[in-house]
């Protein structure tokens, strides 16, 4: 009876592993993928054809990327650059993108019908594509497969545009780590191993912090780089080095070092979220300076009333990744820049 039972056990348990395998083999890939981490770029190059009247005579691009995302939604950037891939005033707009089917971001290009599945080789890689036509000034348009709503490729009477970059990462469908990064990542401590000290405990930590400033309204514009380092840390507190670089990373001459001690006991926590009264909004994965970061993400207004969103990494409580402040003829964005773990 004991040897039935056993080969019972036995039969069920390979039952199950082959029915998980057929699971993962079914499992269908992510249709949102393209927006689920924040910071995510890409860029589309327009190569114009000449001799076309109408059509624009300069080479021009587009890049967008992912600034928000949540459990069922996110927001993107597109931004329109000239030929020397600058910015100019009123390039950007902002789109909300919902994770739905219907959402029009998925849908079918309008006026196009589709033709069949092929592969595309653009500068930024190659892509399996759906390939969409239209009768009106000769479309064609190229979508991937893998990353739904993803434009690998157009072309009409007036011109042509690639997909010249694109952010691959880690998780990505088909992708393959460039060999410098091959090589074994330290591991990332569990959830139940983070300590609220693993960064500002621990000699030697540093990191650097870009804030740039937009004023007035002629948004005259102004820069600020801090270099943080522990210089001294037991159980009881830590004291951290601030120090104001160039914009090359450097050491400003004649710049003072600002020396703060924090007492874990009575300070830590004004380090590890927003000082000012705040909501945690969500959790969100972002690519930063230190790699790609699960960030917990906080809302709230500063003393003047303007509204503040802070990022601060999940792995590294107390690292502030990424802090945003808009109000009337302001605009503040701080940057995590370089981190040395």
């Amino acid at each position: 009876m004991a040897k039935f039972m056993y080969l019972l056990a036995a039969v069920i348990v390979v039952a199950g592993a082959i029915h998980v395998a057929d699971a993962d083999k079914d499992a269908k890939p992510d249709p949102y993928v393209l927006y689920r981490v924040a910071g995510r770029t890409w860029m589309l190059k327009r190569t114009p054809k000449m001799g076309m009247d109408g059509g624009d005579t300069n080479t021009s691009f587009m890049k967008y990327e992912v600034t928000a995302v949540w459990e069922n939604r996110a927001e993107f950037k597109q931004y329109l650059l000239d030929e020397g891939k600058k910015e100019g005033e009123g390039s950007a707009t902002d789109i909300k993108v919902n994770f739905k089917e219907d959402d029009l971001v998925f849908r079918d290009p309008a006026g196009h019908r589709k033709v069949r599945v092929e592969k595309i080789k653009v500068p930024a890689g190659t892509f399996d594509c759906v390939r969409w036509e239209s009768s009106l000034d000769n479309s064609t348009l190229w979508r991937s497969v893998d990353y739904p709503s993803l434009i690998v490729k157009s072309d009409d009477n007036y011109g042509t545009r690639e997909l010249i970059e694109f952010d691959y990462l880690d998780g990505d469908p088909n992708y393959k780590a460039p060999a410098s990064k091959k090589k074994k990542k330290k591991a990332e401590p569990k959830e139940d191993e983070l300590t609220e000290t693993r960064l500002l405990g621990s000699k030697g930590k540093k990191w650097i912090i870009k804030t740039t400033t937009l004023r007035g309204k002629n948004r005259s514009k102004s820069f600020l780089v801090q270099q943080y380092e522990v210089t001294k840390a037991d159980k009881e507190g830590c004291e951290l080095e601030i120090t104001e670089l160039t914009l090359n990373l450097e050491k400003l001459k004649g710049a003072k070092v600002e020396k703060v001690s924090i007492n874990f006991a009575q300070d830590l926590r004004d380090w590890l979220e927003p000082k000012r009264r705040s909501r945690l909004d969500r959790s969100e994965k972002r690519i930063t300076a230190a790699g790609l970061l699960e960030c917990q993400v906080y809302t709230y207004e500063d003393e003047q009333e303007r509204s503040c969103v802070a990022w601060y990494a999940k792995a590294w409580p107390g690292l502030l990744v990424r802090q945003t402040v808009k109000g009337e003829e302001f605009e503040q964005l701080t940057e995590l820049v370089q981190f040395d773990d």
